[in-house]
């Protein structure tokens, strides 16, 4: 065991906690968390049932059926997860070397498990985490390189930067393949922007704070914008686009532009555009917000569509979406999953291989069509009008060439945490764009020289 073991346990140790507190970026279709947000946790004895039917595939226990190696894919999707074993039936049925069975473990408890098995050696063959954690694990060992085998492969220029990077370890080696993927953008009631007499929505910062003026009616308790500023992932989730528009990024948090972003959102506070309680709002508080008319712009994710098509959230006015307004340039941020090649399989030739298949063009984009995500593969979203003729999926689909990930970086809750303290303290007034940001860097910028983020 190296030396440096127990430091990134600790590292696994804190994701799984911020994971009981909020499961952030992965793209559900249900909930208050969404995309934000993981799929639900399933209650513990459905987690239990469902690890059990499948534990003897674990890559330690991996046997032969005749001819063929049992392989198990670990997984914690739930209304996807048909669109996943449709995946597995097909391969299964095209190939005669290894035999593959999914099996759901519920988020929390998977996460828990990669962590018990990067000691014990006990992991499944393939598995499934959520992007901005996959770094941690990898920096454990939990799951293998195989940048040289999807490399020969020569389909990787296809794949969105964001959602690929998210798969790199420090030195940009990749450990997996981004799955699928969700994204922010802007959500405007345009009832009360045309009110205004505003035709169009913001496309830039100036642009964005004036319509926050004009559609702002404190005698109605009516915001100009509404958004996520919790203490947790959620919060930094939705302040990243912020912090890279403004020509920033993690590894530059003492610079003006990286103050800029932080004072920016902050004047939507103390100029009474924004609530204070963002501070306070997740992700769905804030749709609440949007939807009761109390906000006439919103940043909104992928999956909050499908929860107004699926009328779980009931929307009684006109609306629009558009990319999240520029700065100096133009930003959003990815969730979503990846899958990885784990540990110890003494199949690692035979799980790339099906990872390659699972992503081709076609199979990713029929999946995500089925699951109502974002194709992580730019041909992929070419091969049907699912992401096109929706002008609302085809914002979020123009936003992924734009969309970063978070992190990548073993040490990213550490990271997570000093950025959304910062958020909050800006929010509040009690310290400066540059005074928050400080603070901030005097956390990351130590982390970030002794493993830097893979670029």
């Amino acid at each position: 065991m190296k030396k440096t073991i127990w430091g990134r346990l600790m590292s696994i140790l804190m994701v799984g906690a911020l994971t009981a507190v909020t499961l952030a970026g992965c793209g559900n279709n249900s909930g208050n968390n969404g995309g934000g947000g993981s799929n639900k946790s399933s209650s513990g004895s459905k987690s239990q049932a469902s690890t059990t039917k499948s534990s003897s595939s674990a890559s330690s226990q991996t046997t032969r059926n005749g001819n063929r190696k049992e392989v198990t894919v670990w997984h914690y999707f739930e209304h996807e997860a048909a669109a996943l074993e449709k995946i597995v039936e097909q391969y299964n049925e095209k190939q005669d070397k290894i035999h593959i069975t999914c099996t759901f473990v519920s988020r929390e408890e998977l996460m828990n498990q990669y962590t018990i098995g990067a000691v014990s050696g006990e992991l499944p063959d393939i598995g499934m985490v959520d992007s901005p954690d996959m770094a941690s694990y990898i920096s454990l060992g939990v799951f293998e390189d195989i940048d040289d085998e999807l490399k020969a492969w020569g389909d990787l220029d296809q794949f969105y930067e964001g959602p690929l990077n998210s798969c790199r370890d420090s030195e940009g080696r990749l450990h997996g393949i981004p799955n699928n993927s969700n994204c922010l953008a802007l959500l405007c009631n345009m009832d009360i922007l045309n009110a205004a007499g505003i035709k169009e929505p913001p496309t830039t910062w100036d642009e964005f704070y004036e319509v926050c003026k004009a559609t702002t009616n404190p005698a109605d308790s009516v915001y100009g914008f509404a958004m996520c500023a919790i203490s947790n992932e959620e919060g930094t989730f939705q302040y990243i686009p912020w912090l890279y528009a403004s020509g920033a990024d993690v590894t530059t948090l003492t610079s003006p532009e990286a103050a800029e972003s932080l004072d920016f959102l902050g004047k939507l506070v103390k100029e009474g555009l924004m609530s204070k309680e963002v501070v306070n709002w997740g992700q769905g508080d804030a749709l609440n917000a949007f939807v009761a008319g109390k906000a006439a712009m919103l940043e909104s994710g992928t999956w909050q569509v499908a929860q107004m098509d699926s009328r779980n959230v009931k929307v009684d006015c006109n609306y629009k979406y558009a990319v999240l307004p520029k700065g100096k340039k133009n930003a959003s941020v990815i969730g979503g999953e990846n899958f990885g090649v784990c540990a110890g399989t003494d199949a690692k030739e035979e799980c790339v291989d099906f990872l390659k298949y699972m992503m081709t063009a076609e199979n990713n984009a029929d999946w995500c069509e089925i699951a109502g995500k974002l194709p992580v593969r730019a041909d992929a979203t070419k091969l049907k009008d699912f992401w096109t003729a929706d002008p609302r999926y085809a914002v979020f689909n123009e936003s992924m060439a734009f969309a970063v990930a978070r992190g990548p970086h073993e040490s990213w809750p550490t990271i997570s945490e000093a950025l959304y303290t910062a958020e909050q303290s800006a929010l509040l007034g009690e310290k400066t764009g540059a005074d928050a940001m400080k603070q901030a860097a005097s956390v990351v910028d130590p982390i970030l020289a002794k493993v830097p983020i893979a670029k």
